[in-house]
């Protein structure tokens, strides 16, 4: 019999192989097709915005019917098969529309798949960080094959890899977890009058939003800077490789972060490298400078990932969880994902691609006074 963390490295693996695959390189293939700037930011925003609705949607639809392995596994099947018909579409609006249905069932799978893997965790006494760890794994090896069998077959082999990266966890994901108690359910609507009544859920939701956005547009954005600096489409499989490579062992170590200095701690500082990250890309490094710092990723990004899902976790209601998980992916993580996506692509429209990586660091800094709220808030609670 296969293990629970077996099971969940093949799901996080195959769920982020897929979203590697479509995310890293769908801006160049909707430039190959003749869309704008200003298209190809609504595209990249229709998806996170479609992501608000679908995923406290499908969060509460788990709390209910207390389904999840089901929800997860018919979501996983309609994005892979809406992600084919893709590759037939080259007219502007029908792609928005279609693009828009894959993501409405994506939705599901990130806040889902997290808090099984936090519950998981926990029952099993180990550490989220070491589950999670493969979706990084998953999403810089995609970006790496994929990137290399598209300069022989051409982009659009992007909507076919995720399709079969999706099928394979929607036939052979199998761990039962209970998520909620079944003698507690409530509608969306109490839920999130609920929780945004705690200060560190409301908060960090905030944060996430100026902090996270950028991280989610620098996904579908960095290929457009590795070129602009002279690298190749090869170099940018390379780049995703060890940069998403890179969260892997700083997912892992995560914990250890935590129990040293603290959560809030560990959330600045990963706010705080990936500030001065994206300065620095806006200053136009080489390629390979950009190749050889590839660790600021993870120790920004990998690090907030596993921390900030963790703090949502301890500062929710045990039995709002799949419900509190929702509500941050939408609103933090989408809004925010709508927001860069979409100015990234003006600023691309009318100054270039250093323009958009500017724009990220003020963004930084906005959300870490969000993150200083909360740590000061803690302090004041406990003054010692």
């Amino acid at each position: 019999m296969v293990s629970i963390k077996s099971q969940f490295r093949l799901l996080y693996t195959s769920i982020y192989f897929a979203i590697g695959a479509l995310t890293s390189l769908l801006v160049l293939y909707l430039e190959t097709i003749g869309f704008s700037g200003t298209q190809t930011g609504m595209i990249m925003a229709s998806g996170s915005l479609v992501l608000i609705f679908s995923q406290p949607f499908w969060g509460v639809v788990c709390d209910k019917t207390q389904k999840t392995l089901l929800v997860l596994r018919v979501t996983l099947i309609m994005a892979g098969l809406l992600a084919v018909l893709l590759a037939y579409i080259y007219q502007f609006y029908l792609f928005l529309v279609v693009y828009c249905f894959m993501h409405f069932f994506q939705g599901a799978n990130a806040p889902i798949s997290d808090t099984l893997a936090i519950n998981a965790s926990n029952r099993e006494g180990s550490n989220f960080g070491a589950l999670r760890q493969y979706g990084a794994i998953g999403f810089a090896i995609a970006v790496f094959i994929v990137s290399n069998v598209s300069e022989y077959l051409g982009l659009n082999v992007i909507f076919f890899f995720y399709f079969f990266a999706y099928l394979i966890p929607a036939i052979f994901f199998r761990a039962k977890i209970e998520v909620t108690d079944r003698k507690f359910q409530m509608n969306l609507l109490t839920g999130l009058k609920t929780l945004v009544k705690i200060p560190e859920f409301k908060y960090i939701l905030v944060a996430t939003f100026f902090i996270f956005g950028p991280i989610v547009a620098n996904n579908n954005y960095f290929s457009l800077l590795f070129r602009y600096s002279g690298g190749s489409l090869a170099g940018v499989g390379i780049a995703f490789l060890l940069f998403a490579g890179s969260e892997a062992p700083f997912m892992r170590l995560s914990n250890q972060f935590v129990k040293k200095i603290g959560i809030e701690n560990t959330l600045i500082v990963a706010a705080v490298i990936s500030m001065f990250r994206w300065f620095w890309y806006a200053s136009g490094p080489s390629p390979t400078f950009m190749l050889g710092l590839f660790l600021l990723q993870g120790l920004s990004v990998g690090v907030y990932i596993v921390t900030a899902a963790q703090f949502v976790t301890d500062h929710s209601i045990p039995e709002l969880r799949v419900t509190a998980m929702t509500i941050y992916s939408s609103a933090g993580i989408g809004l925010g994902g709508i927001f860069c996506q979409m100015m990234g692509g003006v600023l691309l429209d009318r100054y270039n691609v250093l323009a958009i990586y500017k724009f990220f660091g003020i963004s930084s800094i906005i959300g870490l006074f969000y993150l200083y709220v909360i740590k000061n808030k803690k302090k004041a609670y406990h003054p010692d």
